[in-house]
């Protein structure tokens, strides 16, 4: 989820893929045909038809739901306007200007994307549901079927109530857009531009238009940007205009190029592994914070001259739970784990070494069996130790990391006396089970004996 507001215990949020909370609101729905097929879908980790092309917005008091907000934007021409579709408040938190947070964010929110005002249908019967809206400053603009069409101009709600200020969170060493000027664009990417300003920093513009890719995006920079990880071009400045979140100001890299660059005779077989470790080193130390690289692959992994190994590219990362990976190359999709976390990492790293070991670049859009293929077929090249790792990442459910294998497997390979004590084991158990069946046959022949003695 992305946070709207988080204060001590309350926390209002935009849903995305958190299907436990997913769940809690499709529980509330009177209609039981609904609600089943709802959780069908959610199940099977999907977002329900019932919640696409909308936003909702969750109000929780210590992860318990309090209430929520659902609304879709239509356009017209040039003019944009928010619909809201259902506000609903919990038994528990009637009359607690819970339902006055959550219309604020959804305000706030058709603001930040340029909405000129927002609508809601009354049910001409709810003098309740008219008082709230009234207090707001909507006011009646028509009539359809199923009651009243109540609107507000988004910018007096905004200004009045001071939205922007509540909801807005930026630091205090944010940079204003209008202050820059750009010299170069360095480089285009799925997400954004790269330019060089005019004082020699890097900066990072986002292109999508999506409110909610852009706020996550921006959450999760703020803790990347103090995270204690030398090894990842942070941001140094996030960048702003007028408010509201584009970009941000990294590091500039030193001379070097980025894995995929790298040719696959510039390094022995022995270089590889120390660069492999490499990776992985800062791999592991994003998942001791709880910070996944999401999209780890050899374009943002960068090697300086220096032969130092940065990861670039951290607007990438994710810190949340429950963010389904789907953003990055076919390739480096886990086919096992859809949710973003230390073993879709694993899978997307061990697939990055792969293509380093063998000097194959794999098709992007390569599935699950193609690189299974490729790694049959090239597996005579790598270490018997890799083997082993391999075959436990691309066929079976098993991810861990590359360094804990080849332990296990030295550990397997110099310790003998484990194996025979494993063995050992084993045949103890062999032995007990023929011991059990010989028992259960003597006592059957004994009970046959007295019973044909008869």
């Amino acid at each position: 989820m992305i946070n709207l507001v988080k204060k001590e215990n309350l926390n209002l949020s935009i849903l995305e893929t958190d299907f436990l909370v997913f769940k809690d609101i499709v529980n509330t729905f009177s209609s039981e045909a609904l609600k089943k097929e709802c959780l069908i879908d959610l199940d099977n980790m999907v977002v329900p038809e019932y919640f696409r092309n909308k936003i909702t917005l969750v109000l929780q008091i210590n992860e318990v739901l309090i209430g929520y907000l659902s609304f879709s934007f239509n356009n017209s021409g040039n003019i944009v306007q928010t619909i809201i579709n259902k506000l609903f408040i919990t038994e528990n938190f009637q009359n607690k200007n819970m339902d006055v947070l959550l219309l604020e964010g959804a305000i706030y929110i058709a603001g930040e994307i340029g909405s000129r005002n927002v609508l809601v249908t009354c049910d001409e019967h709810d003098k309740k549901a008219f008082s709230l809206y009234r207090n707001l400053g909507f006011y009646e603009i028509g009539m359809n079927e199923d009651g009243s069409i109540m609107s507000v101009s988004v910018a007096t709600i905004v200004n009045n109530c001071k939205l922007n200020e509540k909801f807005r969170n930026i630091d205090k060493d944010a940079i204003d857009y209008k202050t820059l000027k750009l010299t170069k664009k360095i480089s285009s990417g799925r997400s954004g531009n790269i330019y060089i300003t005019e004082d020699g920093q890097i900066l990072k513009m986002f292109t999508s238009t999506s409110f909610t890719y852009i706020k996550d995006r921006e959450e999760t920079l703020k803790v990347i940007k103090n995270i204690k990880v030398e090894e990842v071009v942070k941001p140094k400045n996030l960048v702003y205009y007028d408010g509201v979140f584009v970009g941000y100001i990294m590091d500039y890299l030193p001379k070097g190029d980025s894995l995929n660059l790298i040719q696959n005779d510039d390094y022995s077989f022995e270089e590889k592994i120390e660069k492999i470790k490499s990776i992985e080193a800062v791999m592991k130390k994003l998942h001791k914070l709880n910070v996944y690289v999401c999209d780890l692959n050899p374009n943002n992994i960068f090697i300086g001259k220096d032969g130092v190994v940065k990861f670039i590219d951290c607007d990438s990362f994710v810190i949340k739970d429950n963010v389904i990976n789907t953003e990055v190359s076919s390739k480096y999709r886990d086919p096992v784990y859809r949710i973003v976390s230390k073993e879709t990492d694993m899978y997307a790293f061990a697939i990055t070494a792969l293509q380093l070991f063998t000097g194959i670049k794999i098709n992007d859009n390569a599935t699950k069996t193609e690189v299974e293929k490729i790694y049959d077929k090239n597996k005579a090249k790598l270490p018997i130790s890799f083997k082993n790792y391999y075959d436990n990442i691309l066929k079976s459910n098993n991810r861990f990391y590359l360094s804990d294998s080849y332990e296990k497997y030295l550990e397997d390979l110099y310790n003998p006396d484990k194996l025979e004590e494993e063995t050992a084991n084993r045949s103890g158990k062999i032995s007990m089970i023929i011991l059990s069946i010989v028992s259960v046959l003597i006592a059957l022949g004994i009970t046959l004996y007295f019973t044909l003695g008869r």
